[in-house]
């Protein structure tokens, strides 16, 4: 019997060696290989004979969309009809841009997206976006506003993103969660100190005090028991992200519209301080950094994302 030899299957700039790699590279080109009956022998040479019986039974006489959304369901590839009639740039549909149902993967790295950049929309091409915050200060109305697919244009399809009409003094885009996301730097903070809580305008209640150690079990309880805005990842910030937080010339030394009620304190970063293994870096938000032993209790700011 002859050896049948294994390949990987070209996708999305890759060559996909298993499902996994084909469900996070998924585009149109699967359609290619499924009529060329590369997908097929792909699917064969792997023994994947459930994927394959499945594969076997799409009707050849379907048309592409029909075909496209079969495939996506042989992979599990979440995909509606509305989000398969974008990438086959049926003129028709019309997106909310807040709520439109729309795919797996973004084309950018950037967790804020300026709006007024990404136009005019190039014709033949569909720009995904996923998870973002959407920057829309170029825009004089968020009232009822869609995105109207016409003719051969392309599209821009946002899912799960955030929109916001203006950020705060140019820096730190509001998610409406009591977060903020700093613009520059990528990281989003907690508005609030731990032991305050977020009104929906400020902070409220008296901000909690931990050694160094028990500031770390505090951020770990809190990720354990569901994190905060939909986040399990949080964790002190490094003596560096913390600086980028001071705003000199004013007290407390810190942006207090996008950090409301902020002690002028001492806080914590997650940075330890190499001179001595007692000690661990800090900034007063009155003073500048310095470093302290770890016995000695301040405030606590969380921020998620960097590194």
């Amino acid at each position: 019997m002859p050896k049948i030899i294994k390949f990987d299957l070209p996708l999305d700039g890759i060559r996909a060696k298993n499902i996994e790699e084909i469900r996070e590279h998924f585009t149109l080109e699967i359609l290619a290989h499924y009529r060329s009956r590369l997908l097929g022998k792909w699917l064969a040479v792997r023994k994947l004979n459930t994927e394959l019986e499945a594969l076997q039974a799409i009707d050849t006489s379907d048309d592409d969309q029909a075909v496209f959304k079969r495939l996506c369901e042989i992979f599990a590839v979440d995909a509606d009809d509305a989000v398969i009639a974008v990438l086959f740039n049926d003129p028709t549909p019309k997106f909310g841009l807040n709520i439109a149902e729309v795919v797996t993967h973004s084309e950018t790295d950037s967790q804020a997206i300026n709006f007024a950049e990404l136009l005019p929309i190039q014709a033949n091409t569909v720009k995904l976006f996923k998870n973002r915050i959407l920057l829309l200060d170029a825009l004089e109305s968020l009232d009822n506003m869609t995105l109207t697919l016409e003719g051969n244009d392309g599209a821009l399809i946002f899912k799960d993103c955030r929109i916001r009409p203006s950020i705060i003094n140019e820096r730190y885009g509001d998610f409406g969660d009591g977060t903020v996301l700093d613009i520059e730097a990528n990281l989003q903070w907690m508005r609030c100190v731990l032991g305050q809580t977020w009104t929906g305008e400020a902070c409220s209640g008296k901000a909690n005090e931990y050694n160094w150690d028990d500031a770390h079990k505090a951020v770990a309880e809190l990720n354990k028991n569901g994190g905060y805005a939909g986040h399990c990842d949080w964790r002190l910030p490094s003596i560096d992200e913390l600086k980028t937080l001071i705003v000199e010339g004013q007290k407390p030394t810190i942006d207090q519209q996008a950090f409301p009620n902020t002690p002028s304190s001492w806080f914590w970063s997650g940075s330890p301080y190499t001179n001595s293994s007692d000690g661990a870096w800090y900034v007063h938000f009155n003073y500048g950094a310095g470093s302290s032993n770890r016995c000695s209790n301040f405030h606590v700011r969380l921020v998620r994302g960097g590194q």
